[in-house]
Order: structure tokens, then C-alpha cells, then sequence
């Protein structure tokens, strides 16, 4: 480490060197069908299904970073990063992966011009790039290896052995993945420092992307290619931040907003060519679901007549758009739908209010632009129906539903084969996160108990939701397929008293 000021220049450094090697080895045996269980060894157990195994393992890193930092007046700020990491994971001539970075500010607001009756009492602007490596990849990706295959009898002796074949082919030229991040914003403070506004714009650009070409290879070949680094996938946004403070009397209140918003965009990917321009993936976010799009529900058969529709479509079934107006429905019909489980937008709102001993405080949160499969197959004899999709259905005395009738499983074409974005729920939602009511002791009643502090409050976590597209699910809720356990609202009383 380095530190040293002067004449109102500032300089700090440091270096590090990290190493780090792992190796690891295991080994298992079973067997079943013990005579009694007062024998608890494994020669006590029988010969059928009795099973053994082992793995290995081997890692190793090593690691030079640095930064330099220097100011002047603590006005016009740099910083100069950089890390060179070696990792066995790639081979020899390719290990060393060097990334630099680099940081720009000016606070504006220590000018001598500024004033000090300007209503903007802070400001600084700042800008940065910066690369950073990956290699959390399947490790020896650059040599031949093999699997323990089935094998077949052999020798004299007619035994069983189990054989060895290859499992992929070897990519002599693996390396790092790499990401240049690009940031610009300022940091602001207005009116006496009670108005906070953040803003931050970013653009990285993910190189060397590890993916296969098996895309660009026919099934018939029978050749699986190794991984290369050839993707490329881009990503921007901006991020905002907003908060007021302020102070009259025995009343104080503090309230911050956050906002973000994020779009990728893949730019380089092994895709095949498509037979219609809207069916490809390249310009798209990464996890876009080619998907037919739903336009409603069949009211009877004279509407199926006048209508493109699949072969055996029956009312209360899904109209599906013919996209490319050829009068069929088929694969040229279906659509990128940009939108996944991650959001492109998130949002937030924390405030404290407080008078005198009394203090209130919570957060809201949310996000937009997301959506996820929702249908699981609980439908007819394989289970229940969902009550959201068995109210208001399709009926003979309900041809106008905006919902499909009952139906058996994935029976239905737009269950099966021809899947459409109905089977989707978006995931807007706007959720009070957490509100706490509170008490102070006063001073005078905390200095007779000899505590230090005392505080009672009344608090509650995952309230209710604000606002929410309509779906089965909470859409907060986790993982990605059906019947995760929901999220729980959650009160509680409780004290936090100091000693």
C-alpha cells in the first residue's frame, strides 16, 4: 500500500498477488440387501445392485491486480486499475487473461465559479471503462476427453467391460471470455443538500462469448463441435436516483426513489438461417421465446370456417395469428416475444417519516416488462384446474370467453404443438415490501430505566401488492416452474432496547 498527500495532490496505490491451487479426489461403494442390520459393513451386504464410484478434481489460479488513485483538491479525480490472471483452465499461450480499467471525475462544484449561492451545492461528473475476464467454464475444454460408456463382452473369459469414446472434440483455442463496460453520470445535491439526483447510463459488450456451431452443422453429420469463444452479446441502460430530505420542527421526513432499466442484445451467435425475417434471434434479448401469438377464442364453427386455424380445431379453442397472411397456420407464423423471466425495468421507493418519538418507515418495489410460463399439467384427469383458468372459460353458453375451454392435459394443439403466449403471465407488479411503525422512549423515561436506547415498533413484511397483471401466481414469487411455495405475508411486535 501507498498513501501520501501534498501541496493538495493525492496519491494512493496498492499491489496484490493472490495464489490459489485445489485438488480433490473421492471415492464411494454401496451395496443393499443386508441379512441384519447389526452388521453395518459393506462385505455384509449381497452382490445384486451393489455399486461403486469415484471423481478428481484440479483448479488453480494466480492473480496480479493494482490501482492507482489520484486527486487534486479532491476536484479532478483518476484511478487506474489493473489485473493480469492466469487460470489452468485454458492452455498454454492462452492462460494470462490482462484487463485494465480506467476512472474519470470532476466535481464542479469546488470551482471557484461555482458560488456559493448556487442552487446546485454538489455536483460531480464521471466516466469509465473497464474490462474484467471470465473463465467460470467447464475446465480442459482444450483437451480430448472421454466418457464410460456402455461396453460389450470380451477376451477368453468372456467378461464384461465397460469402454471409453470421446466425448467432444477439443478446442485447442479456448481463452477468456471478456465484457468492456462503458459508464458515464453525475452525482448531484440541490437546495442545501435536501434534493439528492443520481444518474448513471452503462454500455458493456460481452466478447468472446463460449457457444457451439453446432447450429451451423446438420444432425445427420453426427459430430458434436467443442464450445468457441465467438459470441457476442451487448447490454445498456441507465440507472436513477432521486431523494428529498427534509427537516420542519419536530417533523422529518426522508424519501428516496430508484429507478433502472436494462436491454442485451445478442449480436453474434451461431443461428441457422430462418425462413422468416421476424423467427431470428440475432438483434434480440437473450431468453426470447419463439412463440405463436394468441388473438382470442373460437366462438363456434362458423367462425373456425372463416377463420386460418389448425387442422381439428374445435370452438373454444385459441385463435392463433397468421402472421406472415398466408391463410395457414404454421412454424413461419410464430414470433420473438422479447420478454422473460428478467426484468427490463425495476423500481423502487423507501421513506421515513417521523415526529417527534414516533417514526414510520417502508419500501416499495416492483418491476415491468417481464413475463413467464404459468400452465403447468394439472387440467382433467391429470389434476385440478386453476381457478383462474376455470372461471369465465369457454362454454357452449359462453361462446364470447376470453378464456379456452376445458381441456385434457397438452391434448390441445395450443398445448402441444403450436404453444402460444397465453400460457404466459406478466410479472408488472408494484408490492408494499415492508412498513414499520415505531416508538422512541424518550430520553428522559430511557435515562431512568439505565438503558442506553429503547425502541417499540409494529412491522409487517410483504403486505399487499399495489398494482399486478393478472395471472395464477404472486409474481414476486420464485423459481421458474409451478407450485413454488408462496411468499407469506409476515407481522411482527417486537422491541430493540440498548444497554
Amino acid at each position: 500500500n501507498y498513501d501520501k498527500s501534498f501541496n493538495e495532490h493525492n496519491i494512493s496505490a496498492f499491489a496484490s498477488y493472490e495464489q490459489a491451487e485445489e485438488f480433490g479426489e473421492s471415492f464411494n461403494a454401496s451395496r443393499q440387501y443386508f441379512i441384519s442390520g447389526a452388521l453395518p459393513y459393506l462385505s455384509a451386504g449381497g452382490d445384486k445392485d451393489k455399486n461403486n464410484g469415484g471423481t478428481a478434481s484440479i483448479d488453480a489460479r494466480v492473480n496480479y491486480f493494482g490501482r492507482i488513485s489520484y486527486n487534486y483538491k479532491e476536484t479532478y479525480l483518476f484511478q487506474f486499475s489493473l489485473r493480469s490472471d492466469a487460470s489452468i483452465r485454458f492452455p498454454k499461450g492462452s492462460r494470462v487473461g490482462t484487463f485494465p480499467s480506467v476512472l474519470a471525475g470532476w466535481v464542479a462544484s469546488n470551482e471557484n465559479f461555482w458560488g456559493v449561492n448556487n442552487p446546485v451545492s454538489f455536483l460531480k461528473l464521471k466516466a469509465s471503462w473497464g474490462q474484467l475476464g471470465n473463465d467460470a467454464i467447464k475446465p480442459f475444454q482444450f483437451l480430448a476427453s472421454y466418457d464410460i460408456v456402455a461396453g460389450g463382452v470380451y477376451g477368453a473369459d468372456r467378461l464384461y467391460q465397460t469402454s471409453l469414446a470421446q466425448a467432444v472434440m477439443p478446442n485447442l483455442a479456448i481463452t477468456w471470455e471478456s465484457v468492456n463496460s462503458y459508464n458515464a453520470g453525475f452525482e448531484s445535491m440541490l437546495f442545501n443538500n435536501k434534493l439528492t439526483f443520481n444518474t448513471d447510463f452503462f454500455y458493456q459488450r460481452r466478447n468472446n462469448i463460449l457457444t457451439a456451431r453446432n447450429a451451423s452443422v446438420p444432425e445427420y453429420a453426427g459430430i458434436s463441435l467443442p464450445p468457441e469463444n465467438f459470441g457476442i452479446v451487448e447490454n445498456r441502460g441507465v440507472e436513477i436516483e432521486l431523494g428529498f430530505r427534509d427537516r420542519k420542527g419536530d417533523f422529518s421526513y426522508n424519501i428516496n426513489g430508484n429507478f433502472a432499466f436494462a436491454r442485451n442484445k445478442i449480436i453474434e451467435f451461431d443461428e441457422p438461417a430462418q425462413s422468416v425475417a421476424w423467427q431470428r434471434r440475432t438483434g434480440h434479448p437473450i431468453g426470447s421465446q419463439l412463440l405463436y401469438k394468441a388473438i382470442g377464442i373460437f366462438r363456434d364453427l362458423d367462425q373456425i370456417s372463416k377463420t386460418p386455424h389448425v387442422i381439428n380445431a374445435i370452438p373454444g379453442d385459441v385463435i392463433i395469428q397468421d402472421t406472415n397472411g398466408d391463410g395457414v397456420i404454421n412454424n413461419d407464423d410464430k414470433i420473438l416475444f422479447d420478454k422473460n423471466v428478467d426484468p427490463e425495468i425495476t423500481f423502487g421507493l423507501a421513506f421515513n417519516f417521523r415526529y417527534k418519538n414516533i417514526e414510520l418507515s417502508g419500501l416499495v418495489n416492483g418491476v415491468n416488462t417481464a413475463m413467464k410460463q404459468m400452465l403447468g399439467s394439472q387440467q382433467g384427469t391429470s389434476g385440478n384446474y386453476y381457478m383462474y383458468y376455470a372461471d369465465g372459460r369457454w362454454t357452449p353458453d359462453n361462446i364470447d370467453a376470453k378464456k379456452p375451454r376445458a381441456y385434457q392435459g397438452y391434448t390441445p394443439y395450443w398445448r402441444n404443438t403450436h404453444r402460444t403466449d397465453m400460457e404466459f403471465q406478466q410479472l408488472d407488479y408494484a408490492r408494499l415490501k415492508n412498513l414499520q411503525l415505531a416508538y422512541h422512549l424518550p430520553a428522559s423515561v430511557v435515562s431512568k430505566l439505565r438503558v442506553q436506547s429503547a425502541l417499540f415498533y409494529v412491522s409487517g413484511q410483504n403486505l399487499f401488492l399495489i398494482y399486478a397483471s393478472k395471472g395464477i401466481w404472486d409474481p414476486e414469487f420464485g423459481g421458474g416452474d409451478r407450485d413454488n411455495y408462496p411468499l407469506m405475508r409476515t407481522l411482527a411486535v417486537g422491541a430493540n432496547i440498548s444497554f
